[in-house]
């Protein structure tokens, strides 16, 4: 049970932190919305407070070059006893700086200091969220596990988005509304809030012990990034990419409220708009990343992001249907974008302090680049200024051809990712195969390359498409094809046939399971399964006897999806009978499926009879499905480590809760259990497996004696207990299961789960007065 990553936190305390360091997310998603420079309030406070399109690129850019303050983080951090204390006091400055003294300009600043202060604030508020930067992006770096890294990003960002989505639309719409100095007053004082409200949550986070680097002069330290290769490649890529894009990001606000003239609902609007498809990709594109590596989605996307500036520029007052097609292509490419680039740089940074100087040069050099960009984009909107010509019918004047720049700027990334290098990244051709699978053809486009294929391999995937059709049109076709000369063919339209779930496949299928030479017995029983039919149960239970040990197990699995007693009553004979070690496991199974507690106990000792880890864990599950705990074992056991350990603690802490508060159990008792629930909570929690065991050896016969002198608590009910009890004790005299050692937990978690809910259950109609 022990936590084998490098982060130094338990597997509780890490659940804990990564659970709440989505709460700053969501409120610095808010803050972000009003105070970020990059947003349409900011952007129309500041042509509110008089300032030139062109000089608002001077304003982004000195915000970004406070991110040269994060060359000097890893110095200063690593004298700083209380990181969290250090990293929430200066983020309460950030805030006041870009919140409180920013809406205080118009009425202590004259019109000609307005630029100078603007700059002056977002360069100080920007110095001061750098300084902090590296240290809690290395804090969160080392707390994320490796193997969910992926799909973590693309949770937080999820959140982060859902919530600026929600609070850029109602401020857009509160500023519609309320409009002038008064209603910019209210949104910066929210976004006050908001950002202080997150950094205090990182109070409550757990911070985990780092290895430390080696003490190295401040040059040596900072030049220690660039000596990874692996690293050096990515960063040079990025910021190109960075480069390309901001360019032209200051001014995308601008066209929508100058050129366009759009209110800022309507801003809002169609910033939900991409942020909805940003949230539908953050969804998606995590596992992708997690599963195929960050560089094909990067290639994949890449191509995409340059065509978006280009689209901005067909766009005009009187006609921006386009706008909206842009915004969703941004948000589910920038979602992408986002979560493989963050996973990327994580995975190319060491372990242990010295990434903190790896976060530092990397914000650095990329605020340096994001400096320069909108600097050299304001100039351009300066220079283009002069000009003004049509395309296509529409005007085109200074923010469109900085656009244009933007979108040919992006062009060389695209070539310097081939050098970024990531070992376990297949190619970009085989992600977009994966992507295109699961949306099937309609059966009359299928039936149609059916019909003129030649090549096996062809024939076969249509057959199978016209399957995923579900069509009952699909049947006769695919009956015939059961006789094709191609075993490929005659397999895949088994499957298929399966796949339309239609009743008239039943007949064909159950013909061909009668033919004992036929090859394809085994996607039959499959298919029989899968249309859930009655008229297919007397073919499954011959199929019980197959010599073929694949039909047999599969024949299995197909009564229990069918069910009923016949069914069922037919399994257990087979299940019962002389110990098939090939056929019990799936009988087992099969058996569990149709809620026969029968298979309770022999299930259990013949656990010892297999080595396979695996094998053992699959009849655990079926136990616990048996007992009525339906996919419980399963879905714990699909988690990660982390997850997994906060899912059991909370399991077993509403247990105790809910017994707490039961009326139907007597003082003395209630209180002997939930003594011996809070034995098994606390050795779980403190990663002791022996005395877990013991503890819940314990529980178990403290209910099993107590239970017996119980007389008004129905049979029925007592049988179930007593099934849970006789699984946990004999689970626990099994000798073979320290391989399944985590597993094995589960199990018993899983068990007490079940076992509690019985015994703190409700008065039937059958029981009264207390247990």
């Amino acid at each position: 049970m022990k936590n084998e990553s490098p982060n130094s936190l338990s597997k509780v305390e890490t659940a804990k932190a990564l659970r709440l360091f989505l709460y700053p997310a969501i409120f610095w998603a808010a803050y972000g919305q009003v105070a970020g420079v990059l947003t349409p309030i900011y952007t129309g406070f500041v042509l509110f407070l008089g300032v030139k399109e062109s000089q608002i690129g001077t304003i982004v850019s000195f915000a970004y070059l406070g991110g040269l303050a994060g060359l000097i983080a890893p110095s200063v951090i690593r004298h700083i006893r209380r990181k969290q204390l250090f990293i929430v006091g200066i983020g309460f400055a950030e805030i006041s700086l870009m919140t409180i003294l920013v809406v205080a300009i118009p009425i202590h600043v004259a019109q000609e200091a307005r630029l100078v202060v603007l700059i002056a604030l977002a360069t100080l508020g920007s110095i001061m969220g750098y300084l902090v930067s590296p240290v809690f992006s290395s804090w969160l770096a080392t707390v994320i596990p490796e193997n969910i890294r992926g799909r973590y990003i693309g949770k937080r960002l999820f959140l982060f988005y859902l919530s600026s989505m929600v609070v850029a639309y109602l401020a857009g719409r509160f500023l519609d509304v309320v409009g002038g100095y008064k209603g910019f007053a209210w949104l910066f004082s929210f976004g006050m809030l908001t950002g202080i409200a997150g950094y205090l949550v990182l109070l409550k986070v757990p911070f985990p012990k780092m290895e430390k680097a080696p003490s190295i002069g401040f040059l040596k330290m900072l030049s220690v990034p660039f000596h990874n290769k692996d690293f050096t490649v990515l960063l040079v890529f990025y910021i190109f990419w960075v480069f390309g894009v901001y360019i032209g990001a200051p001014f995308y606000n601008v066209f929508m409220l100058n050129r366009l003239e759009l209110s800022y609902s309507t801003i809002a609007i169609l910033n939900g708009i991409s942020m909805a498809f940003l949230v539908i990709g953050l969804h998606s594109w995590g596992g992708f990343i997690d599963k195929y590596g960050s560089k094909p989605i990067l290639q994949i996307l890449m191509v995409p992001r340059v065509l978006i500036p280009i689209m901005w520029v067909f766009n005009s007052k009187e006609n921006f249907y386009l706008l909206p097609v842009v915004m969703a292509l941004s948000g589910l490419v920038f979602s992408g974008l986002t979560i493989a680039i963050n996973n990327f740089l994580y995975s190319v940074v060491p372990k242990g302090e010295e990434k903190t100087a790896f976060f530092a040069s990397w914000t650095a050099t990329v605020s340096l680049v994001s400096f320069v960009a909108p600097i050299i984009g304001g100039s351009l909107v300066s220079y283009f200024e002069p000009l003004h010509f049509k395309i296509f019918g529409f005007s085109i004047g200074n923010l469109q051809l900085v656009f244009m720049v933007s979108a040919v700027c992006l062009v060389l990334p695209v070539f310097l990712l081939r050098f970024v290098r990531e070992e376990k990244a297949v190619s970009p051709g085989y992600v977009l195969g994966q992507l295109r699978r699961g949306n099937p053809f309609v059966f009359a486009y299928n039936f149609f390359l059916f019909s003129r294929a030649r090549e096996e391999s062809k024939k076969a995937q249509a057959a199978h498409a016209m399957g995923k059709s579900k069509s009952p049109m699909a049947v006769d076709r695919l009956a015939k094809a059961l006789d094709d000369i191609s075993p490929e063919v005659r397999s895949e339209a088994a499957r298929a046939l399966g796949e339309t779930r239609q009743l008239e496949a039943v007949e064909a299928l159950a013909a061909k399971l009668q033919d004992a030479e036929l090859d394809i017995r085994f996607e039959v029983t499959q298919a029989l399964g899968k249309i859930r039919s009655k008229k297919g149960i007397e073919s499954l239970i011959k199929a019980l006897d197959d010599p073929d040990t694949r039909v047999r197990n599969s024949a299995a699995m197909a009564l229990a999806e069918i069910g009923g007693e016949e069914a069922k009553e037919q399994l257990f004979q087979k299940f019962s009978a002389e110990f098939d070690r090939t056929t019990f496991p799936t009988f087992t199974e099969a058996l569990s499926r149709m809620g026969d507690r029968r298979i309770i106990i022999p299930a259990i000792t013949r656990l010892e009879n297999y080595k396979s880890s695996v094998i053992r864990l699959q009849i655990l599950n079926s136990i616990c499905r048996a007992l009525g705990a339906k996919n419980r074992f399963y879905e714990l056991l699909s988690l990660d480590e982390i997850d997994q350990a906060q899912q059991i603690s909370n399991m077993l802490k509403k247990l105790r809760k809910g017994l707490f508060s039961n009326y139907n159990l007597r003082n003395e008792l209630k209180q002997k259990i939930l003594h011996n629930l809070n034995e098994v909570i606390c050795s779980f929690e403190d990663e002791r497996y022996h005395d877990f065991l013991n503890s819940v050896w314990k529980l178990a016969v403290l209910i099993e004696q107590k239970l017996l002198l119980v007389g008004n608590i129905t049979q029925d009910k007592k049988s179930l207990i007593l099934n849970h009890i006789q699984a946990i004790k004999n689970f626990l005299l099994l000798k073979k299961t320290e391989d399944i050692k985590q597993e094995g937990i589960v199990f018993l978690a899983v068990c007490l789960k079940s076992m509690v809910d019985i015994l703190r259950g409700g008065k039937t109609a059958k029981e009264s007065g207390p247990i």
